[in-house]
């Protein structure tokens, strides 16, 4: 390609800022949590019955080898589709106040506009939470207003989060 015609290089230079736009959009997008909220056996009922907007609730551990991918996607799913959504990361493995600086300096959970680490028995607050699920991740729930509750098991599909956009 030659990029000393002028035409070229501005398409070429156009392409790549959109590629790095689309990079940055969750990031910029998205507000990052402002700390480590305890998530204990009220937060459930608290968190379902607080949601004015859409919500996709992310349930991860700091081992899960697809979580990190997961909020990538589903953050840049938000921003791209301009969505008034929120995505919020709930961490099984960790108790608030045990590293939370390591987890606010995640990529991944920086794209949460709120961030929660179980505070309890890791089984009782899954139940909580759906008593058939056994603690698998990532544990994707999606809460709206007015529609039923969604739950994927596993990183979501493109045909997911569009069935998820579209409340079906």
């Amino acid at each position: 390609m030659n990029v000393s015609n002028p035409d070229t290089r501005r398409r070429v230079l156009k392409a790549a800022a959109g590629a790095l736009s689309l990079c940055a959009l969750p990031h910029a997008a998205l507000a990052a949590p402002r700390r480590v909220e305890a998530f204990d056996a009220q937060s459930w009922k608290t968190l379902q019955a607080a949601v004015k907007k859409p919500t996709v609730v992310v349930f991860t551990a700091t081992w899960c080898a697809h979580c990190p991918a997961v909020f990538d996607q589903l953050a840049r799913a938000i921003a791209q589709r301009r969505l008034k959504a929120d995505l919020v990361g709930v961490v099984m493995d960790r108790a608030p106040g045990e590293d939370d600086a390591a987890l606010m300096a995640n990529a991944h959970y920086r794209q949460t506009a709120r961030l929660f680490a179980f505070d309890g028995q890791a089984a009782r607050l899954r139940y909580g939470v759906d008593p058939q699920w056994r603690g698998v991740t990532p544990y994707i729930v999606v809460l709206a207003p007015g529609r039923p509750v969604r739950v994927k098991v596993g990183p979501p599909s493109e045909a997911d989060i569009v069935a998820w956009n579209k409340g079906r």
